[in-house]
């Protein structure tokens, strides 16, 4: 397949910010600048063409088909968990072109929480900071939510409503008396009725990417492998990135002003590393060696559950917020998303029906240590001859208590609800990155002592370095990242809009 380039006026170096990758955060990092007349250059490892098929009737996903373009095992060696994982999609949009397309906030605990464990946990930003941002986001994502106030979840901006049905209203108020939420999950769905062409209501290509092509001052360019970013000793910044087309096998260099790296958590934490130069031998930006550590990610499990007595089924799934911190060790926690095992479950919502069978998925959390990280491999190299990521991360005990006890506690809601039920078999997926959802690999902190970025996502060494992806997350909630990682984008591109201004 050809680049998709499109380039109108070919704004000059010195105003084009360079943004790599196309994922959610990188189109939010893109559209922002246009919106403020900046010139952008976009990046994409990847294809311009997300294929796939969805059919949604009065708000349900009847039917969805995708190509798998998901990838994995030839950029990581895993020292942890030998079944540590790092899935990757090169297509344009990334992995929005397979995620399930939640999208809630997260708390205002959640940014503060880990300072009572140490300083090192506290982000350099508040909930209230983000909340702007949250909303632009939130205004190109189509969200379906519910409109009610629960806790441990704060209600965001979204288009269509969509409420638990009325058998479930007991469960709710159980959850409640426990400090809990129970809700439909905010989801990038679109509208009700849909016919699409790909395999997912929302992806980052399709959404925002696609409308920016008729932009004067946007250039796209795809099969273009971001390799090096190349600093100036003499300018103190970086001035270009080295880049691979895939098409020709040619190396290219492009000049910016700024760089916006969006390559998702691991990829952008490679791009670091494999730029080192003599003024930072161990990665850019990494003068105190805290790039690469404090890597985290979600545990995820699956499992069914047999109803003695039927209930509607949750379509859109329904949502388990967190119990309160106050009643949990620092940084642990879980979320519970409750859905229908099968079609048939979906069809019966048209006519009122109910089903005998849930199907949970548990996301829980880990506290973020600087004993697991990824780093270059010494002696294994990817196929531009750059090296491979060392990726050494598990889930201790602790993290696994906390996943076996989301089952008993689920259960024990339901019982005092009045739906008695049993945990089929588990399907735990308790190994690292099956979740899709690593983060904290340059992580932001006022203080460079425990941080790679500032409190604007800029590298602290190198101010016109932005990163825009969850590798910014200073601790990780056991909220999907997507829609968190779009804000700090926006609110990044405010800053670096300001930036460009008085350099």
């Amino acid at each position: 397949m050809k680049n998709l380039m499109v380039n109108r006026d070919n704004p000059s170096n010195a105003q084009r910010v360079i943004v790599i990758g196309s994922g959610p955060s990188g189109a939010m990092a893109a559209h922002e600048l246009l919106r403020k007349g900046i010139a952008v250059t976009m990046l994409e490892s990847g294809q311009a063409d997300p294929q796939g098929f969805l059919v949604r009737i009065q708000g349900r996903n009847i039917l969805r088909w995708k190509p798998s373009r998901i990838k994995e095992g030839d950029r990581h060696v895993a020292t942890g968990a030998a079944q540590t994982k790092w899935y990757y999609n090169l297509s344009a949009g990334g992995l929005s072109n397979d995620w399930t397309g939640a999208v809630p906030r997260f708390s205002p605990e959640d940014f503060y929480e880990g300072e009572r464990l140490h300083e090192r946990y506290r982000w350099p930003l508040d909930y209230t900071d983000l909340v702007p941002y949250y909303e632009k986001a939130e205004q190109l994502l189509d969200i379906t939510a519910t409109p009610q106030v629960v806790p441990n979840l704060p209600v965001g901006k979204h288009k269509y409503n969509h409420f638990l049905p009325k058998d479930w209203e007991g469960v709710a108020r159980c959850a409640e008396k426990r400090g809990q939420g129970l809700t439909i999950i905010p989801l990038a769905d679109g509208p009700p009725w849909m016919v699409a062409k790909r395999g997912t209501a929302f992806n980052s290509y399709t959404n925002i990417i696609r409308p920016l092509l008729k932009n004067s001052n946007f250039q796209f360019i795809t099969n273009a492998h971001a390799l090096q970013l190349e600093w100036s000793g003499q300018k103190k910044k970086v001035d270009a990135v080295i880049y691979h087309d895939r098409n020709t096998g040619s190396r290219n260099r492009l000049e910016g002003a700024a760089f916006v790296i969006a390559c998702g958590t691991l990829g952008s934490t490679k791009l670091l590393f494999d730029s080192f130069c003599t003024d930072f031998p161990q990665g850019l930006g990494n003068s105190a060696g805290i790039l690469g550590r404090y890597l985290h990610d979600h545990p995820k499990e699956w499992w069914a559950m047999d109803l003695e007595k039927p209930i509607s089924p949750l379509v859109p799934s329904g949502y388990l917020t967190r119990k309160p911190y106050d009643e949990s060790t620092p940084l642990l926690a879980s979320s519970w998303t409750i859905g229908s095992v099968f079609l048939k479950d979906k069809l019966l919502t048209f006519v009122g029906g109910k089903a005998k069978v849930l199907g949970v998925q548990v996301f829980g959390t880990m506290i973020p240590v600087e004993k697991y990280y990824a780093k270059p491999e010494a002696n294994k190299k990817d196929e531009f001859g750059l090296p491979l990521l060392e990726l050494k991360i598990r889930f201790d005990d602790e993290v696994i208590k906390n996943m076996e006890s989301a089952r008993g506690h689920w259960q024990s809601l339901l019982d005092e609800a009045g739906y008695k039920g049993t945990i089929q078999d588990v399907a735990p997926q308790l190994f690292p990155g099956h979740s899709v959802h690593y983060g904290g690999t340059v992580r932001m902190h006022k203080n460079p002592k425990y941080g790679v970025l500032d409190a604007w996502n800029r590298l602290h060494d190198v101010p016109n370095v932005v990163v825009c992806d969850a590798s910014s997350f200073t601790t990780g909630a056991e909220k999907n990242p997507t829609l968190t990682a779009m804000a700090l984008s926006a609110r990044a591109m405010d800053k670096l809009g300001e930036d460009l201004k008085t350099s």
